[in-house]
């Protein structure tokens, strides 16, 4: 491992119990005594449902325990390993984080994941009405929880990696910066309210999460093989999902047959899977390009941030998608999927040591003030990447600095309750992410969504307003 200088080792006496030792967990392992005193023998428990993180957990002086977490067992297994002054890392998927949460607040231990995940049988069960397998809902039930517990409540993050996680971070620094260039201001909200403000009064109507994927490997992927930078389970998982987003108040026209999660919410799901949706975004390295509306906790919390009430409901709040492209082997994996019916590919590979070269173009475009549109983002490359943790890819160290940076702040801030992302101080986290991050950098643009289109074939279109949802989706030809 190479890199920035070391950080100041943040003073923390517990133990930390990793959940999960795929993509994630393999390549945050070397890096949590870089900014964790954890001295001594047993300061580590890797919990996996794989042996494939053994290695790389003898290699970090980690305990390693190969074990299956379930509805019926993980109150048990956890009791064996979890104390109070403890932290829980959970990088796992298909275990209930809101079921952890709540373990660990019953037993005086600080909590940090990069996503809230649900047990098994969710998100492609076709039993469930289609809205029981949206984000909104298990979100909504983690707010429930977090009403539950209590502000005084032992620290439990959720959804801080990459995205969700540090695209929230993205947002505030953004706004900021667009208030000092086109303002001349010098903002510094200090509540929820100052912020919504800002973006407001900038005029922002749309917040798109953009992100672009150009790592490629030394082979290509083969017919009836799926190919991923990241967990392909928790992918598919996404693509199985129907498209979510939150709408803002500058919409006039909405998608036909969208519904609404809950009256008054402000956010719609679409009856249509995430892998078969598609939008139009920006990023500065390709300019314009097509990626797929996938739904992701981040489209919430972030609208929900910066939305403000008065009696007759939102008076102000911004349109937030995720628009997404991953590496040109996993979206051709994604169309075989579809033309597949959804039935999985016999064969998969996870790119680590094959990827050549390329990267991880992961940012937020705020898009409708004075200057069009502003992406501000990481460019991460594979080369950087490696420089941090050598069988890690770009795609993997994005989330790994936001896990990293959630486990900082939750041992500052122990008694915090259940928080998002959007909750915490956004200049705190990114002193601990940005080392990992590559090129943080802003860029202007005056692309929009309506560039190229409806030239050779007639599309439904609002050429008066380019920033409106029926533009920035693709594929709206009338026929």
């Amino acid at each position: 491992m190479t890199g920035a200088a070391r950080p100041v080792q943040e003073k923390f006496s517990g133990r930390v119990i990793l959940i999960g030792c795929g993509s994630i967990g393999q390549a945050v392992l070397p890096l949590l005594r870089r900014h964790l005193s954890l001295e001594g023998a047993g300061r580590i428990t890797v919990l996996a449902a794989d042996e494939q993180g053994r290695g790389i957990a003898g290699a970090c002086d980690a305990r390693f325990e190969h074990t299956h977490l379930t509805p019926g067992n993980h109150r048990r297994i956890l009791a064996r390993h979890v104390k109070a002054g403890d932290l829980v890392l959970n990088l796992s998927i298909n275990v209930s984080s809101l079921d952890l949460v709540r373990f660990c607040s019953e037993v005086g231990a600080l909590y940090v994941d990069t996503s809230i995940e649900p047990w098994p049988g969710i998100y492609d069960n076709p039993m469930l009405e289609m809205r029981q397998r949206t984000n909104f809902v298990i979100r909504e039930k983690a707010q429930q929880l977090a009403n539950e517990l209590g502000p005084d409540a032992p620290t439990a993050v959720i959804d801080h990696g990459a995205n969700p996680g540090m695209v929230s971070h993205f947002v505030k620094r953004a706004l900021l910066q667009l208030d000092r260039i086109l303002r001349a201001g010098e903002a510094r909200p200090q509540v929820r309210e100052d912020w919504a403000a800002l973006a407001r009064d900038l005029k922002i109507c749309v917040i798109q999460i953009a992100e672009r994927d150009t790592q490629v490997a030394d082979h290509a992927k083969r017919h009836g093989e799926f190919v991923n930078t990241w967990s392909i389970d928790g992918f598919v998982d996404e693509l199985l999902q129907p498209a979510e987003l939150s709408i803002g108040v500058h919409e006039l026209n909405l998608p036909r047959r969208a519904r609404q999660h809950r009256q008054g919410s402000g956010t719609l799901y679409l009856p249509r899977p995430s892998g078969g949706t598609f939008a139009r975004s920006w990023v500065p390295s390709v300019g314009g390009y097509q990626g797929m509306l996938v739904t992701h906790d981040e489209v919430f919390s972030i609208a929900d941030y910066l939305s403000l009430r008065n009696e007759q409901g939102f008076s102000y709040r911004p349109t937030v998608m995720f628009v997404y492209h991953p590496c040109d082997d996993a979206m051709l994996s994604a169309l075989e999927l579809e033309g597949r019916g959804w039935t999985m590919q016999p064969s998969s590979r996870r790119l680590s040591h094959d990827i050549v070269d390329g990267m991880d173009e992961l940012g937020v475009l705020l898009a409708g003030h004075a200057k069009n549109a502003y992406w501000y983002g990481s460019q991460l490359s594979i080369h950087e990447a490696r420089r941090h943790v050598e069988f890690a890819n770009a795609t993997t160290m994005q989330v790994v600095a936001g896990a990293l940076a959630a486990v900082v702040w939750a041992i500052r801030h122990p008694r915090q309750g259940l928080v998002e992302p959007d909750q915490m101080d956004p200049e705190e986290c990114l002193e601990v992410a940005a080392p990992y991050l590559g090129k943080l950098t802003g860029k202007f643009t005056d692309w929009t969504p309506l560039q190229g289109r409806g030239e050779l074939f007639p599309e439904t279109l609002d050429v008066n307003n380019p920033w409106q949802l029926q533009n920035i989706r693709g594929r709206q030809w009338i026929a």
